[in-house]
């Protein structure tokens, strides 16, 4: 019953508390390209953030705290809505049909998710959010496997999932060949080699960094000292970084050349990414955007199996990981030496599992995402 207004575009921030990955990328775009033709609002229910960004409300351009009379109101008017979680990032609110919900997601699934995983309490949780998964009219992707696997693990029909690409993409597309300069201001040792360690989050399980019968933190430092390289460890954000990253059984993990790359150091990795010469991961998504800047990738799947077995995979995972598959102190140092001397090798593997997961890489998703809208109206 409420009257929209056709160029108000609210977007939202990872379970409200800020503004992250494709909401934040896709809300800069618009801001940048298309300020005279929307008002981009970031709506959010942390009151502290309101107040230090975006603080100076221009006509097209502002933030607003979601639990005040403004907030209502402008969700009412809005014309289009993004999220990039879902109930969390607004919750207890049902759009009428006027309304244009665009689901963003966070990352590329490769790991189950939504009603497609295998542990019973996670079915029932996903069930229970993903009621919510009708009211939106569009939900983006970055493949045509992406769309047939988003499709399959929301419940959306396909032809509401479509294939844009990511908007925190874009920036890593942007800062291939150049990246900021001000990062590099704050953080210097990025001119050297890089290697971070990104592995994700496990539900019934405390993530393991270096899961290795044969351990030694020695062996990595002095690899890293000969080949002025950092190491950068970074986890989940749903993890206790400290429990994992401070501390082993033979004293503190990070030091001298190994460094927490924590999210209160660098809160987005989408700026670090492009600073990265070799990425190691495991099931996390972040290897899939790490693809568009064509760099080697090496793989710690130390739990593989009973991570099939709680979560669940969508693909064959041996088929679709580009790299190296170590599970040794050894390993992981010769296949860094490898890719330090030859970072060439594998391009072609990462090409063919690139193409798989990537349409586009020509940095526009925003502007697919902006005609979208534009054929809504």
């Amino acid at each position: 019953m409420w009257p929209k207004e056709d160029n108000l575009l609210v977007f939202s921030g990872q379970a409200g508390q800020k503004l992250s990955g494709n909401s934040k990328y896709l809300f800069q775009k618009f801001i940048e390209h298309y300020s005279d033709e929307f008002q981009t609002v970031w709506i959010t229910r942390n009151q502290s953030l309101v107040e230090s960004k975006y603080s100076e409300r221009s006509k097209n351009c502002r933030a607003v705290y979601q639990y005040s009379l403004d907030g209502i109101l402008t969700l009412l008017r809005a014309r289009v809505i993004f999220y990039v979680m879902g109930g969390a990032d607004i919750p207890f609110v049902a759009f009428s049909q006027k309304t244009i919900t665009i689901q963003l997601w966070h990352g590329v699934p490769i790991k189950r998710i939504g009603v497609t995983q295998k542990l019973e309490s996670n079915k029932r949780f996903s069930f229970a959010r993903f009621l919510e998964t009708p009211q939106f009219t569009y939900w983006i992707s970055s493949s045509a496997i992406d769309r047939n696997s988003t499709a399959l693990c929301s419940g959306l029909p396909i032809d509401r999932v479509v294939i844009t690409g990511y908007p925190r993409n874009d920036y890593l597309v942007e800062q291939k060949k150049a990246p900021s300069s001000e990062i590099l201001v704050r953080f210097p040792y990025l001119q050297k080699k890089i290697i971070l360690y990104a592995p994700t989050w496990r539900e019934r399980a405390k993530t393991r960094f270096f899961p290795f019968d044969d351990f030694c933190l020695g062996e990595i430092k002095a690899f890293l000292e000969t080949n002025d390289a950092y190491l950068l460890l970074r986890s989940h954000r749903m993890d206790d970084i400290s429990a994992r990253v401070e501390k082993n059984s033979d004293g503190p993990l990070t030091g001298d050349r190994v460094i927490a790359a924590t999210s209160d150091v660098f809160e987005d990795v989408q700026e670090l990414l492009p600073f990265v010469d070799i990425l190691i991961s495991d099931y996390s998504s972040i290897w899939v955007d790490y693809l568009l800047l064509d760099r080697p990738l090496i793989f710690v799947p130390y739990d593989l199996e009973s991570y099939e077995n709680d979560r669940g995979l969508l693909y064959d995972y041996y088929q679709i990981t580009p790299g190296p598959k170590i599970s040794t102190n050894k390993e992981l140092i010769e296949a860094m030496q490898e890719y330090i001397h030859n970072p060439e090798k594998d391009s072609e593997k990462r090409a063919c599992i690139r193409e798989i997961f990537h349409k586009y890489e020509d940095g526009l998703s925003y502007m697919r995402i902006y005609e979208i809208i534009k054929r809504c109206k």
